[in-house]
């Protein structure tokens, strides 16, 4: 009898060390899951970052989604006008209207953002797009702002990503010099790899590229 008793003690302890180990193992991979998925969000929009985006083209290559390179127009009197609380509340409007693309929004920094479209008609899509961000905002003071939006897009190249983005990065600022809002790339008017002067800012461009490598 004692004996039995004893195995049925040892038998429960075991038990309950063997839940134990189990809860600290879910635990465990909740918390690598999280780390994993904060590594992949922008903290201030909840949109994919470089690093979601690179993994959203991973899963999504193969279905040749439209690449597309989103800066703001008008964010910077914003920011300056109302301040970077007011700022922030316009980049988080703009990213919960983004969210609703079918495929993957992402910010890529500042007021620049990016998606991975899947839509048989990028260009109606893209236009729909610029229309809901130029929603206008309302502030908490009761002041309601708006932003434009500058659109490149580009399909997707049997290069990868940094080469579709690149190429929607050039057609964007065609789009914003030309205030066409919503441009597709173009080789033959939208050459990046010029070697001429390019009057944008040199970091657009090559501080894409280096980053879109990143894997989920």
């Amino acid at each position: 009898m004692t004996e039995n008793l004893l195995s049925g003690v040892l038998f429960a302890a075991c038990l309950a060390l063997f839940a134990w180990d189990q809860y600290r193992l879910y635990v465990a991979r909740y918390e690598l899951a999280t780390l994993q998925r904060t590594t992949l969000r922008d903290p201030l929009t909840g949109l994919a970052n470089r690093a979601g985006l690179a993994a959203g083209w991973e899963q999504l290559a193969a279905l040749r989604p439209w690449v597309l390179v989103v800066d703001l127009d008008g964010f910077k009197p914003v920011n300056d006008t109302h301040g970077h609380a007011a700022g922030d509340l316009v980049l988080t409007a703009v990213a919960s209207r983004l969210r609703t693309i079918h495929g993957v929004a992402a910010r890529l920094g500042g007021d620049e953002f990016a998606a991975l479209l899947l839509d048989p008609n990028p260009a109606t899509a893209a236009r729909q797009m610029a229309a809901a961000i130029a929603a206008p905002v309302a502030l908490p003071s009761g002041v309601s702002v708006s932003v434009t939006a500058s659109i490149g897009l580009a399909p997707a190249s049997p290069a990868g990503l940094a080469a579709a983005l690149a190429d929607a990065d050039a057609a964007m600022y065609r789009a914003k010099t030309t205030r066409a809002g919503v441009v597709a790339f173009d080789p033959l008017r939208d050459d990046h790899t010029s070697t001429t002067a390019d009057p944008r800012p040199a970091l657009r461009v090559r501080d894409l590229t280096p980053t879109v490598g990143v894997g989920r």
